[in-house]
């Protein structure tokens, strides 16, 4: 991270670990000393070392599970530390679960003097924003109305709107730009952009790889609660997902051992992407021809083999999905042992942004197709030099005609997505 700026957060050795439970050993709470780590204990977070500097946004990255909110409800104040050191310098706002710290029987007008008081502000300081809150809010005169009758995403309007009101100089975000609509979030990133410019630190934490890489200008890798990478955004999302890409081709193996799906009757190998160079990349570029090559090993005789191929985002949106019989492409009947050299060949009309790929084989010779193997085979992200936001990449064009008021044949306009 850049050595510009005031340090605000610095975490040395930080851990946080949760005793067992289990009966045989509920007797050590009966000591009155403070409780030391055993074996059968669990780590959420071990050996974690970071700095926050004012200005800067920190990303954090892992699987759900790696413990990445342990370590923001950690800076939050909400968790205390079972080892390690943390040092917080600056009034802090923490957006870690929508709605946290909300009477659900308050009206939003209400608890918006209640979280200002949580956050140490007085009554008239805190009206003295409320109109801010409620323009940034948006969700007219149901601020009037108890929470309780709020969808998730008008408490994500309100929370987010009261943190940023307090001019915190650290801000905690987990996943909550997730929620609410497209408008929405993109005032939510603008706004984060802005508090960035104006001195704001900010930890960041996101499933969403395009968001690290736009908003954050360091990020840190947890996995299973150890720091396993640092860096800039770009390296360290290019190193999740060839780390995801690998652990998904592990389990490959596990997903065909017998006794799942009635004892998988194929083994799927070698998956790879590779680009229309024949390249193989983590990093297709969109609209580019990519090809998904593997190869299928049968354990059993399949009279009607189909072979498909899915396309999903990172939530599991279904992209793209085919597979031979929509194709009109059959397969021949397979014995044990046979082996199939397989490529699918698509061209990659998506935004930027992370995906992940899937393998999956049926048997199509009864009533009904049945499923005997399949796998999450590939994640990867797709990369463009032309920004856009959504799913489907329609490459869209813009032509302006200025009429009787254009002054200069070489006008042009930029556009900036929102």
């Amino acid at each position: 991270m850049s050595s510009d700026g005031r340090l605000l957060i610095r975490a040395q050795g930080l851990g946080k670990f949760y005793p067992s439970t289990h009966p045989r050993h509920m007797l050590r709470y009966l000591w009155p000393a403070r409780l030391q780590p055993q074996p059968q204990d669990f780590w959420a977070l071990r050996n974690i070392d970071f700095e926050l500097r004012e200005g800067t946004v920190l990303g954090i990255l892992g699987r759900n599970g790696s413990g990445k909110s342990t370590l923001l409800q950690i800076c939050a104040g909400l968790l205390q530390p079972s080892e390690g050191t943390i040092e917080i310098h600056g009034k802090t706002a923490a957006l870690l679960e929508l709605g946290a710290g909300f009477n659900p029987d308050f009206t939003g007008r209400e608890n918006v003097l209640l979280s200002g008081a949580i956050y140490g502000y007085s009554k008239n300081e805190i009206l003295s924003r409320f109109d801010s809150i409620a323009s940034f809010a948006d969700i007219g005169s149901h601020i009037d109305q108890p929470v309780k009758t709020y969808s998730s995403g008008m408490f994500a309007r309100l929370a987010f709107a009261v943190a940023i009101e307090v001019n915190p100089k650290i801000l905690l975000v987990d996943e909550i730009l997730s929620v609410g609509d497209v408008g929405f979030q993109a005032r939510c990133y603008r706004r984060i952009e802005k508090l960035r410019d104006e001195g704001t630190s900010i930890l960041f934490v996101s499933h969403d790889l395009s968001s690290v890489q736009m908003l954050c200008d360091e990020t840190l890798l947890l996995e299973r609660g150890q720091k396993i990478q640092s860096g800039p955004p770009k390296e360290v999302t290019a190193f999740y997902l060839e780390r995801i890409s690998q652990q998904s081709a592990d389990a490959i193996v596990a997903a065909t051992q017998p006794g799942e799906m009635a004892g998988p009757q194929v083994e799927i190998e070698d998956v790879k992407l590779t680009d229309s160079d024949s390249v193989e990349t983590a990093h297709p570029r969109a609209g580019d021809t990519c090809h998904v090559a593997f190869r299928v090993r049968f354990k059993a005789e399949v009279k009607q083999p189909v072979i498909a191929m899915h396309l999903k985002t990172m939530t599991g949106f279904v992209v793209y999905e085919q597979n031979t019989t929509f194709l009109n492409q059959p397969v021949k009947p397979c014995n044990v042992g046979d082996e199939l050299s397989v490529t699918f060949s698509f061209k990659l009309h998506v935004c930027p942004g992370p995906f992940r790929l899937g393998i999956g084989i049926a048997d199509a010779s009864g009533n009904l197709p049945r499923p005997i193997g399949g796998v999450e085979a590939l994640a990867f992200e797709v990369i463009s030099d032309r920004p856009a936001f959504g799913i489907a990449n329609l490459e869209g064009e813009i032509d302006i005609g200025y009429g009787a008021r254009k002054t200069d044949p070489q006008l042009t306009v930029p556009i900036s997505p929102i």
